[in-house]
């Protein structure tokens, strides 16, 4: 699987989300659908996922720890703090897919309740902002390099659309199986 270009990748995420309005629209939207599919995952929340290294609990614990970490980054980068440098980490590809940078690997699996009361709390940090773009405020993104406040939100919203499809595609397929096995 070849890897879409930094640029191609973030001009994608740009034409998705063109203004701040489009954008805080599209990360309610992802935020809800992606609660709906974690609740669906209850009867295979501890299966692995076909094709997948991760159970739907993993899955959504990634998804969680990325957003809360992007969701206190952007509110760094929209205040008045000063900007101190931060650990610059660079992505990795294992096969041609990207590997979780290191803090963002899901933990044990933890029960769904407990990641639904964290989604919720996360979605305080994304949706009660007003982002705006600011070049001179920026942070390193391991794959996507140096972005603003406003960049960091379109790339949770996309990495949330990913991994909501990603898990509901491997619902899907465990539904299957379970459906041919009758």
């Amino acid at each position: 699987m070849t890897q879409p270009s930094l640029e191609s990748e973030l001009a994608a995420m740009r034409a998705s989300s063109p203004t701040p309005e489009v954008l805080a629209s599209q990360m309610d939207q992802e935020l809800t659908a992606f609660e709906e599919v974690m609740r669906s995952a209850q009867p295979h929340w501890r299966t692995r996922m076909p094709g997948r290294d991760w159970t739907p609990a993993q899955e959504a614990d990634h998804t969680i720890r990325v957003n809360e970490g992007s969701g206190r980054l952007i509110r760094l980068l929209l205040s008045d703090k000063p900007m101190r440098p931060l650990p610059r980490q660079e992505g990795e590809l294992r096969d041609g897919r990207r590997v979780a940078p290191a803090g963002t690997e899901p933990g044990p699996e933890q029960p769904l309740e407990v990641l639904i009361a964290r989604h919720t709390a996360t979605r305080a940090l994304l949706t009660d902002i007003r982002v705006r773009a600011d070049p001179t405020r920026t942070a390193h993104h391991p794959f996507l390099g140096e972005l603003d406040a406003l960049d960091w939100l379109r790339m949770a919203a996309y990495q949330t659309r990913h991994h909501r499809q990603t898990l509901q595609a491997g619902l899907d397929q465990l539904n299957a199986g379970e459906q041919a096995e009758r």
